[in-house]
């Protein structure tokens, strides 16, 4: 799993390619006439799965036009090997012909007529066969059994001695067999060549049209509309597509000629997170729901009976912390766990004929962390995205390495062995009785990226040969070559957290969408031999929706890419709370003075609206995250190093930040903007307690059981300084060995937090040890310290469970 960055891991790849046609020529002019050559050349099955060719004839992601003689591996000018110049005048010259693609087991011809000056001809198929001997013929037919980079190689004679020998790219794929959809915030209409982006800050769609030649193109704006509020991703077929739109607990149909339509409402606090069409039928991924018994954390797949907008919804349960859709070849539905369990990242596939559910997972990594790769597990799955060739599914991610630490394992997180950019992949396999394939992960296929910490996004070429992933955090995008597992070029600063990707139709052109910077790229992939920049900026808003302050804070959060925030690309604030939410992960801090933390949503808490910050309290204002982007995040830190020599600056609880850097006070800006909890699902759908909960408050606000002696006001905390310095913290009788300390000192008690959208933030407690809140008031409360709940029977607890479920900001 070892990652070879960028271009540098092609750039030798191709110049062992150059050697090897060299050394092949050689042996094949000293070879006999009886042609038992049999010398593994570099697009042998070996020399398949290392090669990078990045030739414009090739493009590397479809393009088949342009001449192979002057590819990267193997170009006449450079690599072609010669011992005798002319012929009759004639100059010996070896032309291998174009670069091109083919299928496997699919005959095809090799034709080096255009070669001057050449008696004989030879070919070395690449992959470990080759012609008999040289013959008069410069036509060879050929087929490759498996997929793959193969270079067969020419060698030309003249007659006299003199031998020539040069390269061409065949690219062997299986045929396309499926038409890639899942949800993203970009897509393409390949008939059409139109591309539609979603920008959810604005609410906005924009359509954008491609026009001209390939090696010319321009591109129009269509038109841009207002969706839903606060929309968060879109998918689309030839006709036209859905968005989802959380914020109003709605899905939306958009139309590429005329924008946004009609709304359809899911259940309050579903929080739809993707839609996709597949067949007659919507489906929608969503991240809230009741769930079986009430389950905190739950999620569900919506599916429409019927193939009209207004036909009624079923609510499937089952699918936990839903997130994104794919459609899978067999037409079934994909969906993708979005903060995964400990033990395995996960993704469901759902059957409309049967209302199964299959539960696919990628496997916990137990590798110990060094400096090129990590442990962990996969989370934040979005995107599942199936090859076009049926023959896999892609899955980008971040890997978090949480069961690591000073505490846990003896040795503390550093800034490159935290988090760690990763796409795994499953194998899909053929097809049984009932039409459904089989789907399992490859984990010898997972793929880390160096310096990079999330992959957000991606996209297939048309072929599968090719995926690009979009790394948001470091602002970049890899090409990774699906035939040889290896990186195949990268481009480097594409804009601000770029969250979506998409191809035109000929692999030609890709869109790359930089949420944060308020843009579309295009950048033509036809060659990497020189870095692919923007061909055409478009922008995805008419005016930017957020004040400038919070905008710009918002940035700094999504980044690693600036050097003052992280080291070397790995990680941002959003890593841990992307979209404002906490990853629910629980952390080794002990180096940092603190101990085991589980994360906490900044969602509804406003920055210091709730008063200090973390379970610990060991921060006075959002400015002193300074810490951690000097700390653990190993980035040279936003304000000036005078400023942060000055007094006791440095001290979390030292002198004031704020004031000092226009930046760090813009970070602190978006974090205060954050003052909105989300609704919850377990009301009613008028967005009142159901009966239950109305009597579990009745018990929470009872003098006996004393939950509001802590939990009270709006925030339902009492979190705030009793004095100077001094945080008011409770022992509520949750403090273990792996709870360590507070700024290094003895911790006496933890600050309270707020109770609002409990249901969307399990596990609890600061050490993440309550899987649920009937553990926290069962398991973790037999003393009766975290409030007087041993004095509830079954019901009663239930109810105040149910309680606690449904607060979303109003009591």
């Amino acid at each position: 799993m070892r990652s070879n960055h960028g271009n540098e891991g092609r750039v030798a790849e191709v110049a062992c390619a150059r050697l090897l046609i060299a050394a092949l020529a050689v042996s094949l002019a000293c070879a006999d006439d009886s042609g038992e050559d049999d010398e593994v050349g570099p697009g042998s099955e070996s020399g398949t799965g290392g090669g990078e060719s990045d030739s414009g004839s090739e493009t590397g992601t479809g393009e088949e036009s342009g001449s192979g003689s002057e590819s990267d591996s193997g170009s006449e000018t450079d690599a072609d090997t010669d011992t005798g110049t002319e012929t009759e005048g004639e100059a010996l010259v070896a032309d291998a012909g174009e670069s091109r693609y083919v299928l496997i087991d699919e005959v095809f011809e090799l034709d080096a007529s255009a070669s001057t000056g050449a008696a004989l001809y030879h070919w070395n198929f690449g992959d470990g066969t080759a012609q008999d001997e040289p013959s008069a013929d410069p036509v060879a037919s050929h087929s490759y059994a498996a997929p793959g980079r193969y270079y067969p190689v020419l060698t030309v004679y003249d007659g006299q001695g003199g031998t020539l020998a040069t390269n061409v790219t065949i690219t062997a794929t299986r045929a396309p067999v499926h038409q890639p959809r899942q949800a993203g915030s970009v897509a393409v209409q390949p008939e059409l060549d139109r591309v539609a982006v979603l920008d959810r800050d604005a609410g906005a769609l924009t359509l954008i049209q491609r026009e001209g030649d390939a090696d010319a193109p321009s591109f129009t704006l269509i038109g841009r509309w207002s969706t839903c509020a606060g929309p968060r991703s879109l998918s689309a077929d030839l006709e036209g597509g859905l968005i989802a739109c959380p914020e109003v607990d709605a899905i939306q149909t958009f139309d590429w000629s005329e924008g946004p339509g009609e709304l359809a409402s899911l259940p309050r606090g579903s929080r739809p997170a993707a839609a996709l069409r597949v067949g007659e039928r919507n489906y929608v991924a969503l991240a809230g729901s009741t769930g079986p018994e009430g389950a905190e954390g739950s999620g569900a797949l919506a599916v429409q009976t019927g193939p009209a907008l207004s036909d009624p919804f079923t609510v499937v349960e089952g699918f936990p912390d839903a997130r994104g859709l794919a459609a899978w070849p067999d037409g079934r539905v994909a969906v993708s766990r979005w903060r995964s369990p400990d033990e395995e990242g996960q993704l469901r596939v759902y059957d409309p004929q049967s209302a199964g559910v299959e539960l696919i997972s990628l496997a916990y990594d137990p590798t110990p962390p060094s400096d090129t790769e990590i442990g962990g597990v996969p989370s934040y799955l979005d995107q599942l995205l199936v090859s076009p060739v049926g023959d896999r599914v892609a899955v980008p991610s971040t890997q978090a390495n949480f069961a690591h630490g000073e505490y846990l394992s003896g040795e503390a997180l550093t800034f490159e062995t935290t988090v760690r950019a990763v796409v795994s992949f499953l194998v899909l396999g053929e097809a049984d009785e009932q039409g459904l394939i089989s789907a399992s992960e490859n984990f010898d296929l997972r793929k880390q990226f160096d310096n990079r910490g999330f992959a957000a996004a991606g996209v297939y070429s048309s072929r599968g040969d090719y995926l690009f992933v979009a790394m948001r955090g470091s602002r970049g995008v890899e090409r990774y070559d699906a035939l040889t597992g290896a990186q195949a070029g990268t481009l480097l600063d594409v804009g601000y957290a770029p969250s979506g990707l998409a191809l035109s139709p000929d692999d030609r052109h890709l869109y790359v969408h930089a949420e944060l910077s308020r843009e579309l790229r295009v950048y033509d992939v036809g060659s990497f031999d020189v870095l692919p920049q923007p061909i055409a900026t478009l922008a995805t808003v008419d005016a930017e929706p957020l004040a400038e302050e919070v905008f710009r804070g918002k940035q700094l959060f999504n980044d690693s890419y600036d050097a003052r925030l992280a080291k070397h690309g790995y990680i941002a604030c959003a890593h841990c709370h992307l979209d404002g939410e906490a990853d629910r992960r629980t952390w080794d801090f002990t180096d940092r003075g603190e101990g085991l933390r589980n994360t906490i949503s900044l969602l509804g808490r406003a920055g210091l609206e709730h008063g200090p910050v973390h379970w610990s309290a060991n921060f006075d204002e959002i400015q002193d995250f300074e810490q951690d982007i000097r700390g653990p995040f190993g980035g040279l830190g936003l304000l000036d190093d005078a400023d942060w020599a000055s007094g006791t600056v440095a001290d979390s609880l030292g002198d004031p930040k704020v004031g000092l850097s226009e930046d760090l006070d813009a970070l602190a800006a978006y974090v205060e903007s954050l003052g909105a909890f989300p609704r919850s699902p377990q009301r009613t759908s008028e967005g009142s307690l159901s009966a239950e909960a109305t009597a579990g408050k009745a018990l929470f606000e009872s003098a006996a059981l004393g939950c509001v002696d802590c939990h009270s006001g709006a925030a339902l905390s009492d979190s705030a300084w009793a004095g100077p310095l001094t945080p008011l913290l409770h022992d509520v009788g949750t403090l273990g060995p792996g709870s360590g300390l507070r700024l290094g000192e003895p911790l006496t008690g933890i600050d309270t937090p707020t109770l609002h959208a409990l249901w969307n933030s399990p596990p609890y407690l600061h050490d993440g040890s309550a899987a649920t809140l009937m553990e926290v008031l069962t398991v973790k409360n037999t003393g009766d310290l975290h409030g007087a709940t041993s004095q509830l029977d079954e019901t009663q607890l239930e109810q105040l469970v149910a309680y606690l479920l449904s607060l979303e900001g109003e009591p």
